[in-house]
């Protein structure tokens, strides 16, 4: 790996664990969402040219990941890698999937992303889509990728047998599949056991009020390997501080 590529992960993975919030598609708030996730634990953001350019003056500490094409349901190249080092950003997202309505394309654009991202010290996030996303995982580690982000499934994920395959970062796609914050710490949780070495939060856990309640608990838990229920604890002591600081 260049010292590039070494420094702007370090950047993200502090600790060798990371807890990141995907802004596309952009919440109605964003700026506001932004100001709280700087505040509330989180490492990094994942953003497009478009919204880096709106939030930049508030990311405070946050890292920059650059979506570069147009994700899962829109499979071309946006961006270049080149754009993305101008911009400053710490690592490129790309997402990949080998079926489906534009999958060679979806391959083709991974493999130029990732020569060029190669050359210029520039590391790749691999979102790996669709049933098939084991072996898109698999491929992404065979030709460049750095990060591997992959759906939780519980009791069927193989998040060990991946990581012993790939020998990558293996980041959690976590979804709030039920309203229940509890459900999404059990499966945070053992995503963890399993061998992730982060999360990646959606649209979902955005968009909900509690948003930053939900980010300071996943820090304490990725970040500080403390049991659920202390992590609770923890990101409930830092909201009472938080809303008091705001109060003054």
């Amino acid at each position: 790996m260049t010292i590039g590529k070494s420094l702007r992960l370090r950047r993200i993975f502090a600790n060798g664990r990371a807890l990141i919030v995907d802004c596309d598609p952009c919440p109605e708030d964003l700026l506001a969402k932004v100001r709280l996730l700087a505040r509330s634990g989180v490492d990094a953001i994942v953003l497009t040219p478009g919204l880096l350019e709106l939030v930049a003056e508030e990311l405070a500490a946050l890292s920059v990941i650059l979506r570069v094409d147009g994700g899962s349901h829109r499979a071309r190249q946006l961006a270049s890698v080149q754009a993305a080092l101008e911009m400053g950003t710490e690592a490129v997202s790309v997402s990949v999937a080998l079926r489906g309505p534009g999958a060679h394309e979806t391959l083709e654009r991974f493999g130029r992303t990732t020569e060029d991202a190669r050359r210029l010290g520039m590391p790749v996030l691999a979102e790996t889509t669709g049933e098939d996303w084991l072996e898109a995982a698999r491929l992404c580690a065979d030709y460049g990728a750095d990060v591997i982000r992959a759906p939780f499934l519980p009791g069927r994920s193989n998040y060990r047998n991946l990581v012993r395959l790939t020998g990558r970062a293996l980041l959690s796609g976590l979804e709030m599949l039920t309203p229940n914050l509890l459900d999404l710490m059990e499966n945070a949780n053992l995503a963890v056991e399993e061998g992730a070495q982060g999360f990646v939060l959606g649209r979902e856990a955005l968009s909900r009020p509690d948003c930053g309640f939900i980010c300071r608990a996943l820090h304490a838990l990725v970040h500080q390997g403390v049991p659920i229920d202390e992590a609770l604890s923890m990101a409930e002591k830092l909201e009472v501080r938080s809303q008091e600081s705001e109060e003054e």
